[in-house]
């Protein structure tokens, strides 16, 4: 018996020391990247809608039957295109009658001044008399204002006929016809069809009072003239469009607590022919709120969520994983998250594998690249990628096949 209870401690000693031995087995795997710094500005997300630069009603400026309609409804017009033509011949014949009544007044008029050139000779002869020179000269004035009056009416003419043909007055795509053939187009009434203007397009969106305060705080000691560019995405997309701003309201809509921009975007077409913009689509606007700056940079998954408090797992000293609080800034487009205090540049972070690591926990670093890899890890350690394709995890499968062998190794002891 006294054998016995000498021995169980020392039993007890060797399996509190077991872990103990294989200590240095227990680092977990994890991928390690370092922050990066680089130049980055501040943006707010808003709602915009996209407008045509030019829209015009297409109405004539003369009345006639329809004569024929010159484009196909949805096709890119340019300016000066024949859209519709309206029967001409009236308008043909008031010219030519026209024209007959200038030829008429110049005819006329170079008679009148023949007499007036006699009567100046005849009246430094002293052959006629003042009343008669007089008289001439009147002829001759009054057929002059004739002959320029029938040279206005020869012009009106001519603008009308070439009413009755109607072009386009701008490049732009041309909506459908709102009338058919042979039916009688009144002036100015009749709405015949839409051109609008889609390259360039204006870009309009709403800054709120309390982002536009600190937009003016931000940039105070930046330069008026400094273009302002803001991007913009077309529905749940990318913000990989740009548009500059090149105006805004000069006062805030009351109403709504709102001041209206509007900036101007390229909308040529793509590769397959289509423009990306559309008059009268909505979009979400980033709208900078900072000048640019310098940032510490890290991976968004890299991010840990303590409560209230953003954290990440730093490498630090043996490789000892440090839970550190961080004040974070933007995400980037590249799924990089700004960090504006709790890191510095150089700082190793821990980006994967973190469920299964605590303050304290020995890491088994794996080198990274600092650029985040835009993927979600889910506790069961499939990864979804930016293009949407699932894998698995390699080493976190690893990871938790070690953990299971080790518990089955533990339980065997027990």
């Amino acid at each position: 018996m006294l054998l016995l209870v000498l021995l169980t401690p020392g039993c007890d000693l060797a399996k509190r020391e077991a872990p103990e031995e294989k200590k240095g087995d227990e680092a977990v795997p994890a991928h390690v990247v370092e922050t990066i710094s680089r130049n980055v500005v501040e943006y707010a997300e808003l709602t915009g809608r996209a407008a045509p630069v030019e829209s015009v009603e297409i109405r004539a400026q003369v009345s006639g039957y329809l004569e024929s309609i010159n484009f196909k409804p949805g096709s890119f017009v340019h300016k000066g295109d024949v859209l519709f033509q309206l029967d001409p011949r009236v308008y043909q014949a008031v010219l030519d009658q026209r024209k007959s009544d200038v030829a008429a007044k110049e005819a006329e008029l170079k008679q009148l001044d023949s007499d007036l050139a006699r009567q100046h000779t005849l009246d430094e002869r002293q052959a006629t008399s003042k009343q008669q020179v007089e008289q001439a000269q009147t002829n001759y004035d009054t057929c002059l204002a004739q002959l320029e009056a029938a040279r206005a009416n020869l012009e009106r003419a001519q603008i009308d006929l070439d009413y009755a043909t109607i072009r386009s007055p701008i490049d732009g795509e041309v909506s459908r016809e709102q009338i058919t053939v042979g039916n009688l187009v009144s002036t100015g009434t009749t709405l015949l069809t839409n051109v609008v203007a889609v390259d360039p397009i204006h870009v309009f969106f709403d800054v709120d009072e309390r982002t536009l305060l600190r937009f003016r705080e931000e940039t105070r000691e930046l330069s008026s003239d400094a273009p302002l560019r803001v991007k913009f995405a077309i529905g749940d997309g990318a913000f990989d469009h740009e548009a500059v701003v090149d105006f805004s309201e000069p006062r805030l809509n009351e109403t709504t607590g709102t001041l209206e921009f509007r900036a101007v975007a390229d909308n040529k077409p793509n590769e397959n022919g289509r423009r990306d913009l559309l008059p009268g689509l909505r979009l979400r606007a980033l709208f900078p709120t900072t000048p640019e700056y310098e940032a510490i940079l890290v991976p968004e998954e890299a991010i840990v969520t303590d409560q209230n408090v953003k954290r990440v797992y730093v490498l630090g000293d043996n490789n000892v994983a440090e839970f550190t609080p961080v004040e974070l800034g933007p995400l980037q487009d590249d799924n990089m998250r700004v960090v504006k205090s709790g890191l510095k540049l150089g700082d190793k972070v821990i980006v994967d594998n973190l469920l299964r690591i605590r303050p304290d926990t020995i890491i088994e670093p794996i080198p990274a690249p600092s650029q985040s890899t835009t993927r979600i890890v889910r506790e069961d350690g499939t990864i979804i990628n930016q293009d949407g394709t699932v894998e698995y995890d390699d080493l976190y499968e690893w990871s938790l096949q070690r953990d299971k062998e080790e518990n089955a190794e533990s339980n065997d002891e027990t």
